[in-house]
């Protein structure tokens, strides 16, 4: 016994002399969890894809990140203890957390795919208190908590009806930051979060999109989330958070400015590369769309005589030149004659529209001037379509050129078809263009998949659409489908591309239905290939 008391003592001192982990200087620890495989209730589609982003984001932006999807409760704990170690000593440790949570008995539980609650005695031994977590955050200078985890679930309800004098709510409970920490909750306290229609929440998604932001600090970031979380939930999910930190955190410092009295030398050009034509034509026509002139679109055909966009910039010179070769030139002597006031303009009438509307019946040609002149929002577009002799309109557009190109191309995605342009705005398609079918370029791009060529979306709302900017990251089987009122749905994790595709169809009809949207769902995309052509040739 005292040999073996002395080798215990022994042992002791041992694991006195080691160290514990400390992070090096300025290291940036997270733990990054989406658990949405749930087995005793409905299964949560996003928080994987959430995860994954969150994830993606974190280490362009310095943090070493352990990524954990569907654990079960030992894993989860596990992950929080490896979380405590790293956070020894750190700059900063994030946690962030994705899936189902509720809130019990004043306390804040995330709960792991075994979770299978009965009564209130089971929460310790099922699910994890978000205190643990916290705990486990206090040795880094700055602790960061995003949970996107309020999406309500069965289980509250059970312990409703199980439990006498404890209080059960919808959302979570508000939780006290210590010094050094924000926390941020998808939604306000005793509300729901939304788990988005697309591949990610509302509140992820907007994450995604400024957590890379040089030079925006963190509570800033929190409160552009907040707003566009607001806007994209229609008010329905405004996040919440507690902040009790001391100072600034960036996850990308603002760049230091060089004071005026150091010159720096210049850095040698950097090696020639080849360019990608796709890239460098799409950011050359967007400037060329976002100036609209004769010369701009001529200056793209002849850089791109044969792009994608080619068609489009030879129509949109054909339109201009008509209307350019009507102005007389100013005689060169005399000063430049004065500008006509807007109220001067002429507006088109109902009679005049109907008669331009071809392919239609006269009644039918009547209601849609009628409807379309009436049409509330800005920047507005009207079309036809000579094979199922019916218009299609757009309105409340950024900008005219958007409302014509977008609606051009949900028109075709509509009837599968191509579309004559008949208006844009008060301005009537002259005579000579009132026959001509527009095949529009992104309907008919059939290869790889690019987030700028996904027909139907506004430009504006493209970079906000995380299931159209994420989609190609996504591995595995996937697929996505499009409705033509410029709506996607994005299926990830499928057992094959075949299931994919269905995944994907089935989800964008679901929306359709519970939006009352008119049209049919499209096959967009399969894997990393577009597949719309195709699609829309199988079902003429």
């Amino acid at each position: 016994m005292p040999r073996l008391r002395a080798l215990l003592v022994a042992f002791a001192m041992l694991l006195l002399a080691v160290p514990a982990a400390v992070a090096q200087p300025g290291a940036r620890v997270a733990l990054v969890m989406g658990v949405g495989s749930y087995r005793a209730i409905p299964a949560l589609a996003n928080p994987p894809n959430d995860a994954r982003a969150i994830a993606d984001q974190l280490r362009r932006t310095g943090f070493d990140v352990d990524l954990v999807l569907d654990p079960d409760r030992l894993e989860m704990e596990q992950a929080v203890r490896r979380l405590g170690q790293r956070a020894v000593g750190a700059e900063a440790a994030l946690f962030f957390y994705a899936g189902h949570a509720l809130e019990f008995g004043g306390r804040n539980w995330l709960l792991p795919v075994t979770t299978d609650v009965r009564t209130d005695r089971d929460l310790r031994f099922e699910a994890l208190d978000l205190d643990s977590v916290l705990a486990q955050l206090e040795s880094a200078r700055v602790s960061i908590v995003l949970l996107d985890g309020c999406r309500d679930n069965p289980f509250r309800l059970r312990l409703a009806s199980a439990t006498r004098g404890i209080a059960t709510s919808p959302g979570l409970t508000p939780v006290r930051a210590a010094v050094g920490t924000l926390i941020a909750f998808a939604t306000a306290p005793g509300e729901v979060a939304e788990d988005g229609n697309g591949m990610h929440s509302p509140f992820t998604a907007a994450l995604v999109r400024k957590i890379a932001t040089p030079g925006l600090e963190l509570r800033s970031m929190m409160a552009e989330v907040r707003r566009e979380v607001r806007e994209a939930t229609a008010g329905r999910q405004v996040p919440w958070e507690h902040s009790a930190m001391e100072g600034a955190f960036y996850f990308i410092a603002p760049p230091v400015a060089v004071p005026a009295a150091i010159t720096v030398p210049a850095a040698p050009p950097p090696a020639a590369a080849a360019p990608r034509d796709d890239r460098a034509e799409i950011l050359f026509w967007e400037s060329v769309r976002s100036g609209n002139t004769v010369a701009d679109y001529r200056a793209y055909l002849e850089r791109f005589p044969n792009g994608t966009f080619a068609p489009l910039a030879r129509a949109r010179i054909a339109a201009q030149e008509p209307r350019l070769a009507a102005v007389a030139p100013l005689p060169a002597p005399q000063p430049p004659a004065p500008v006509q006031p807007a109220a001067a303009a002429v507006r088109i009438t109902a009679t005049d529209l109907a008669q331009r509307v071809p392919h239609v019946s006269p009644a039918h040609a009547r209601s849609t001037a009628q409807g379309y002149l009436s049409a509330p929002g800005p920047n507005r577009a009207l079309a036809v379509n000579p094979e199922r002799q019916t218009s299609f309109r757009v309105q409340g557009f950024s900008s005219a050129e958007d409302a014509e190109t977008v609606m051009l191309e949900r028109c075709q995605l509509t009837f599968g078809t191509p579309c004559i342009l008949v208006a844009v705005n008060d301005s009537i398609v002259p005579v000579e263009l009132a026959a001509r079918r527009r095949d529009m370029p992104r309907i008919q791009h059939a290869g790889a998949y690019d987030p700028e060529l996904v027909p139907g979306i506004a430009a504006r709302r493209r970079a906000d659409m995380a299931e159209v900017t994420g989609y190609a990251r996504e591995a595995g089987a996937k697929a996505m489908a499009l409705h033509p009122q410029g709506r996607v749905a994005v299926a990830t994790g499928a057992r094959s591309p075949e299931d994919a595709a269905q995944r994907a169809l089935a989800a964008c009809r679901t929306l359709a239905q519970r939006e009352r949207l008119p049209g049919n769902c499209t096959l967009y995309a399969v894997g990393d290939q577009v597949v719309l052509p195709q699609r829309l040739a199988a079902t003429r």
